[in-house]
This record gives structure tokens, C-alpha cells and sequence, in this order.
């Protein structure tokens, strides 16, 4: 094999089928088109010399060549990325203020380990923090209080600032770890039942409402908290069945509980960077890039990239 013809886009798109079972997948993940990335993968296995997927109806699976050739193509990869890091840092050396604006559940699963590192990266940069909820993040950027802000889409919207697509993040359901098995085959339980979400209390709650009533689920009612902690204890209580995003699960403490895998795509939402108008500042740029390469590690299993 001559590794010189070796790309590393090749290399990505190969790694990404694997991880997500499918060429559509991975091109979704990729933020590419699917001829693209079969067009990635055709490309490695002519340098390779052999099939690295057997492909059927159901996706593609790995050959016997391609699990070989899988655990030396993530090391290389993981190599390069620990080198673009270091250089990120090395070039970057870069001063002022980093003002973000984020959502409860992106800002401790997502943010703040980010910040840490960002911080050893830029020691001359300071920072700031601004959570709320997404109207909230849309008056803090129009205003020009943060640089940028991480939000999930749904009402209300962010009028006139630009966006660009970071994540899906998946919607769970939790319910009590009362040790009896629920009928949790899809959502039909919940008509009759006790429904809690996170969200604005005087804004209502029409992001998940639409998502149930397309699945044909009526909830006899729903209780609004304005944090996850305050679903989660609701739910520990078992004052009815929570649904909030994956970010906020895995954040909060949801002993006594067990979370439940909600059908895609019905049950993700989008995730975006909104921001003003015009070029943003070096610190926040920074951040960005940091964001795209390390979020979808630091949310594996929680949403698609």
C-alpha cells in the first residue's frame, strides 16, 4: 500500500461509517453529503487494495481486513489531532476576553470541561459565563453581552442572528427506578400520565408538546420546572415520567431514576452557535474550534455530530 496517496478526510469518513453504522449516518455526523463519504471510503479501499465494509440492506459491517486496519486508523488519526492541538496552542497565543453564553445542560457537560482546557491553552484570556434559557441567550447576544452562545433551536426562535449547526442532541425520558418494569416499548404511556419538562414555566413548553402529540401521546398533565434538578427530583418523587435533554440527564443527579432512550429523529434537536453579525474575536474563535473537536467526545452517546 503506498501510504503516501493516504487522505485524511479518507481517514474520518472511514472511522465515522464505523462508529455510526452507516454511510447516511456518517455523512450526517460529517456535516457532508453521503456521495461524499462513500466517495471518501471507495477512495481508501483502491489505496488499501481490498474491501474494508461488507455493505447490506442493513448498513455496512466491517471485513476481516477492515477490523485490522480499524484500531491503526484511530491511532493515526488520534495523533494528528493531538498535533493540531499542540500547534492550535503554539500559534494561538492569544489575549482579552471570552464572554459565552450556554444552556444549563450544554454548560456542564459540554462547556465546562472545554473551559478547563481552554484556560491551560490561553492562560491570558478571561473569561465569562453567561447560562440561561434560549430567550435568554438570544437577548444576551443581540445585546452584545457574550460573543457567541451554544442553544438548542425551538421557540422561542433566534431572530435575525446567524447560525450554524453544532449538534443533535437527544431528548430522554426519566422515569422512577421503582424496580418494576415499565411499558416503555414507545410512548403510549404516557397518555393519562403525569409528563415533566425543563423549560420556561411562562413560556410553556411547545417544544416537547409538538413531539407528542405527533407520536399520538396525550399526557393528562404537565409541570414545567424551570431547572433539570427540579425534574429530576419530581420524577425520584414519583410525581410522573421527566423529559429533558440528554445533556441535562447526564448532568444532574438522577439517583433513583432510570433514563429511557426516546425514537429518533423525532426525539433530537438541534443545537447551534448563534451570534452578532460580523467577524467574532480571536478568544471566541478559539473556543469554537475547541468546541468542534473535542464536543463529540466529550457527548458520545448523548448527541450526533
Amino acid at each position: 500500500m503506498d501510504v503516501g496517496r493516504l487522505q485524511l478526510p479518507w481517514l474520518s469518513s472511514f472511522l465515522a461509517v464505523v462508529d455510526e453504522g452507516s454511510m447516511t449516518a456518517a455523512a450526517a455526523a460529517l456535516h457532508l453529503s453521503q456521495p461524499r463519504v462513500s466517495a471518501h471510503v471507495a477512495a481508501l479501499e483502491n489505496v488499501v487494495g481490498a474491501p474494508l465494509f461488507e455493505r447490506g440492506a442493513r448498513g455496512v459491517t466491517l471485513t476481516p481486513l477492515g477490523e485490522r486496519f480499524l484500531p491503526r486508523a484511530r491511532r493515526v488519526f488520534e495523533e494528528l489531532r493531538a498535533a493540531a492541538d499542540d500547534l492550535d496552542a503554539a500559534r494561538d497565543r492569544i489575549a482579552g476576553k471570552l464572554r459565552i453564553g450556554s444552556y444549563p445542560g450544554a454548560s456542564a457537560v459540554l462547556i465546562a470541561p472545554l473551559l478547563a482546557q481552554y484556560r491551560e491553552r490561553h492562560p491570558g484570556v478571561e473569561v465569562e459565563l453567561f447560562d440561561g434559557d434560549a430567550k435568554r441567550l438570544d437577548r444576551a447576544v443581540a445585546r452584545g453581552k457574550v460573543d457567541f452562545a451554544v442553544r438548542p433551536t425551538g421557540p422561542p426562535r433566534a431572530a435575525g442572528l446567524p447560525a450554524t449547526p453544532l449538534c443533535q442532541e437527544k431528548i430522554v425520558a426519566l422515569a422512577p427506578d421503582d424496580g418494576r418494569p415499565g411499558p416503555y416499548g414507545d410512548l403510549g404511556f404516557l397518555t393519562g400520565a403525569t409528563v415533566i419538562v425543563s423549560g420556561d414555566p411562562q413560556g410553556g413548553w411547545a417544544d416537547y408538546r409538538d413531539r407528542l402529540t405527533e407520536v399520538g401521546a396525550a399526557p393528562a398533565q404537565v409541570m414545567v420546572a424551570s431547572m433539570p434538578t427540579a425534574v429530576a427530583a419530581f420524577v425520584r418523587a414519583g410525581l410522573g415520567i421527566g423529559i429533558l435533554g440528554a445533556f441535562a440527564s447526564r448532568a444532574v443527579n438522577a439517583a433513583g431514576t432510570v433514563t429511557l432512550d426516546l425514537p429518533a429523529p423525532l426525539w433530537r434537536r438541534d443545537v447551534r452557535v448563534i451570534r452578532p453579525e460580523g467577524d467574532l474575536p480571536p478568544p471566541a474563535r478559539a473556543f469554537i474550534r475547541l468546541l468542534r473537536r473535542h464536543g463529540p467526545d466529550l457527548t458520545d452517546g448523548l448527541a450526533v455530530w
